[in-house]
């Protein structure tokens, strides 16, 4: 018989795979252009099931949208999106995300840290205010061409 100790430590080394990850982009929504095919749709979609990560992908001909859900621990890479779609002939006209993370403060800035992911969130009139260090479960636009990348929130829930 083992020990009680190795036997708690084996019992909580089995439950880590299917324990959340605190901090990270969950899901992802694209509006694109381009992706009005059959054709074009399903070889997207077979290149994101390729990605590591991903745990389930939809997409909308009507809408020409593409939702990529994450599995726990996943790493988000926008350019890497994009990059798969620019070889279907797929662009990216809007991110929008759905992520789990902290909102911190440097330099007077807010930002929303949600795993390796940093993002600046962008105030506007009706953006709403969230205090720093905060957990909370954000959606909100994505621009990915600044570095950090840039967030307007549009709601957020405190965990």
């Amino acid at each position: 018989m083992k020990p009680p100790k190795q036997i708690l430590l084996l019992s909580l080394l089995a439950l880590l795979p299917a324990m959340p990850v605190s901090a990270q982009v969950e899901k992802v929504a694209m509006r694109t252009t381009g992706i009005s095919c059959g054709f074009c749709a399903g070889l997207s979609e077979l290149s994101f099931r390729k990605v590591p990560g991903v745990e389930k992908v939809d997409i909308s001909l009507s809408k020409e949208a593409i939702m990529l859900s994450y599995k726990p621990g996943a790493i988000f890479d926008p350019a890497g999106i994009r990059k798969i779609l620019e070889g279907w002939k797929v662009g990216v006209v809007q991110f929008q995300i759905s992520a789990r993370g902290r909102v911190e403060e440097q330099g007077g800035r807010k930002f929303f840290k949600a795993g390796r992911d940093k993002f600046a969130l962008t105030a506007t009139s009706n953006s709403p205010d969230i205090q720093a260090n905060t957990p909370v479960i954000i959606e909100g636009i994505l621009s990915d061409r600044s570095n950090p990348m840039e967030l307007k929130v549009l709601n957020f829930k405190r965990l």
